[in-house]
C-alpha cells in the first residue's frame, strides 16, 4: 500500500519539477547552464563519482540526455531504478569511465586537482542564471505542499556551494534565508510571495499561479472562519443575556408578580419571557412605543437589578 500522506506532499514539488522539465522553450535555448546546475547540485561532481538520485524519472532522463547531448557521452552513462516499499522508486544516473567523467569535469571547466564543486561565473553569462538556478533546483530543490505549508529549499552538503548559490539568489530575488540541517546546509523561502517569485524564475509560472490560487483560497477559507467563530460568539453571548434576563423575569413573576415593576419595564418583561430569541433592537421594535437598543439594554438592566435585590431579599429571610 502507497503511503499516501507522502504522496500528497511531494505532489506538488513533483509537479514542479515536471513542469520545468516539460518547459522547452525556457531551457533548450541554454542546456549548458541547465546542465552545469543539474551537474553540480546533483548528488556528485567529481573525479571519482558524477551522479544524481531523484524520484523523478523525467528529471533522471533529461540529467543523461544533457551530458550525452553536451559532451558526447553515451556508453558510460547508466540509469537504473531502485524500488522503495511504500514510496516512490529512486532513479540513480551515474558516468561510470572515469575517462568520461574527467571530460565532463572538463567540459564545465574543471581541471585536475581543483575543486569542482563551485560555481564558476565564468561559465555563465547574466542571461544564464534563472536556467542554472533551475538546474541547481530540479537537483536539489523541493516545495511543500502549500495546504500544509509555504516553504521552498534548496539542500547541498557543500558549504561553498551553499554561500554561491545563496549570492545568485540575492541578485534575482529577495535573500534566502540559511541554516544547516544535519550534515547540509539549506536555503529556504518561507513567505508565499517569494516563493511564487522563485516558481516563476526557474521555469514553472503554471506553479507559481497554482500556489497563488491556493493561497487565494486559504485566507478566504480563514476570512469565513474567523467570520463564523466571530457570529458564533455573539449569538452565544446574546443567548447567554436572552436566558439570563428571563431567569431574572421568573423570578420576579413568582416571588412579587411582573406588576411588581415599575410600569416601563412591565411591557418589555412580558416581551422577553414571550420572545426569547428576540434580539434587543427587535425587543425595542416590538414595543407599543418603540424604543432604540440601548434603551432597551438599559431597561434590562433594571430588571436585572431588581431582581438580584429580591433575591437577596428573599435569601436572608
Amino acid at each position: 500500500m502507497k503511503n499516501t500522506r507522502t504522496e500528497k506532499v511531494m505532489s506538488f514539488a513533483y509537479e514542479i519539477k515536471n513542469e520545468i522539465c516539460h518547459n522547452r522553450p525556457f531551457r533548450q535555448r541554454r542546456q549548458k547552464a541547465l546542465a552545469y546546475g543539474l551537474l553540480l547540485f546533483g548528488k556528485t561532481f567529481g573525479p571519482d563519482s558524477i551522479s544524481i538520485h531523484t524520484e523523478h524519472r523525467t528529471l533522471a532522463r533529461l540529467y543523461a540526455d544533457s551530458i550525452s547531448d553536451l559532451v558526447g557521452l553515451r556508453a558510460s552513462i547508466t540509469m537504473r531504478e531502485v524500488r522503495r516499499s511504500g514510496r516512490r522508486s529512486m532513479f540513480v544516473v551515474t558516468v561510470d569511465s572515469m575517462t568520461d567523467r574527467i571530460a565532463v569535469l572538463s567540459f564545465f571547466g574543471c581541471r585536475a586537482g581543483e575543486d569542482c564543486c563551485q560555481i564558476r561565473r565564468e561559465l555563465l553569462a547574466d542571461d544564464d542564471m534563472p536556467v542554472f538556478i533551475s538546474g541547481a533546483f530540479l537537483a536539489c530543490g523541493t516545495v511543500t505542499d502549500p495546504e500544509k505549508s509555504y516553504q521552498a529549499e534548496f539542500v547541498t552538503p557543500h558549504r561553498t556551494l551553499c554561500g554561491e548559490l545563496d549570492t545568485l539568489l540575492s541578485q534575482a530575488l529577495s535573500p534566502p534565508k540559511r541554516t544547516e540541517r544535519r550534515n547540509d546546509y539549506v536555503l529556504y523561502y518561507k513567505e508565499s510571495e517569494q516563493i511564487e517569485d522563485l516558481l516563476t524564475l526557474v521555469g514553472a509560472p503554471k506553479s507559481s499561479l497554482e500556489l497563488m490560487e491556493v493561497k487565494i483560497v486559504k485566507e478566504v477559507r480563514n476570512r469565513v472562519n474567523r467570520k463564523t467563530n466571530c457570529e458564533t460568539a455573539n449569538i452565544t453571548r446574546t443567548v447567554d443575556a436572552a436566558l439570563e434576563q428571563i431567569a431574572a423575569i421568573r423570578l420576579i413573576e413568582s416571588s412579587c408578580g411582573i406588576q411588581a415593576l415599575d410600569e416601563d419595564l412591565r411591557e418589555l418583561a412580558r416581551l422577553r419571557l414571550e420572545n426569547p430569541d428576540l434580539s434587543l433592537r427587535e425587543l425595542g421594535q416590538a414595543l407599543q412605543t418603540p424604543i432604540s437598543r440601548s434603551g432597551v439594554n438599559h431597561r434590562l438592566r433594571r430588571i436585572l437589578i431588581f431582581a438580584q435585590e429580591l433575591g437577596k431579599e428573599t435569601g436572608g429571610e
